[in-house]
């Protein structure tokens, strides 16, 4: 870790302000350029709809009338692991290359009403699978109590992520006349790959030798994922079209990082 010139810290990675190449080092030696990072963490959806009731056109018989339903409401806290490394272009600067899986369990929603009474349904679970590269922006580290220092950075990542196919399941309806049409399930999302794009802060601390930790939090992006349309395209289950019309995804997350220097 570089801290700046003419500074030095016993803080588990050691800078000395070298005249010839400013170089950071680890226990007297040259900068440790390659660096293998974990994490995990709890991550919520923020923006975005699961289902999109009102992209669906008028039902004529029985009376369904659709609403939309957000991401938030239709998923619970997730979670999200990492794992990866990085590569150290300067002591302050680094390059980052990690794969990345989350999941969502799906929460049971009201999404509409039909023949009278509350059409009712459960998101299967959200996961997915990704890789993501990135640029890391360390500042100056800061005296922190208890701690030796902390050292706040910036981060921002690009990737793509395979999502698996989503439906909506456990379809019944509440009150009001039941229709026996009604189907017990409904493919929603293809699984497909979509862009994926994160802007963090975060801080680290040191906590051995050649091994920190540190706590993150940002904003994530997740691009459109695809239109299942095999049981909405025609039939009775035609009214439902359009419910499945979600667009991009945004989500924060929380983690717990660990950084062991090569």
């Amino acid at each position: 870790m570089g801290f700046g010139s003419g500074q030095n810290y016993n803080s588990g990675s050691t800078y000395t302000h070298n005249t010839s190449n400013d170089e950071c080092c680890v226990g007297g030696k040259t900068l440790s350029r390659w660096n293998m990072e974990a994490g995990i963490g709890a991550e919520t959806f923020v923006s975005g709809n699961a289902i999109s009731g009102s992209k669906s056109p008028p039902a004529l018989f029985p009376l369904t009338t659709l609403q939309d339903v957000k991401m938030s409401d239709a998923y619970a806290v997730g979670y999200r692991a990492e794992l990866g490394g990085s590569y150290a272009l300067n002591p302050n600067r680094k390059l980052t290359l990690q794969g990345t899986y989350s999941q969502f369990n799906g929460n049971e929603v009201a999404w509409g009403q039909q023949g009278g009474g509350s059409l009712r349904g459960t998101m299967s679970d959200y996961k997915s699978y990704g890789i993501e590269a990135g640029i890391r922006q360390y500042a100056r580290p800061k005296r922190f109590p208890i701690l030796k220092s902390v050292r706040p950075y910036i981060e921002g990542k690009m990737g793509v992520a395979y999502v698996d196919d989503i439906r909506l399941e456990n379809i019944n309806q509440v009150g009001g006349v039941p229709h026996l049409s009604t189907p017990a399930s409904l493919a929603f999302y293809q699984a497909s790959w979509v862009p994926t794009a994160s802007g963090l802060i975060g801080i680290e601390t040191p906590v051995f030798d050649r091994f920190t930790m540190g706590l993150e939090t940002g904003i994530r992006y997740s691009g459109t994922q695809g239109t299942d349309t095999t049981d909405t395209g025609g039939g009775f289950n035609a009214r439902y079209s359009g419910a499945n019309n979600g667009g991009d995804r945004w989500s924060v997350p929380l983690t717990i990082r660990g950084r062991y220097r090569f």
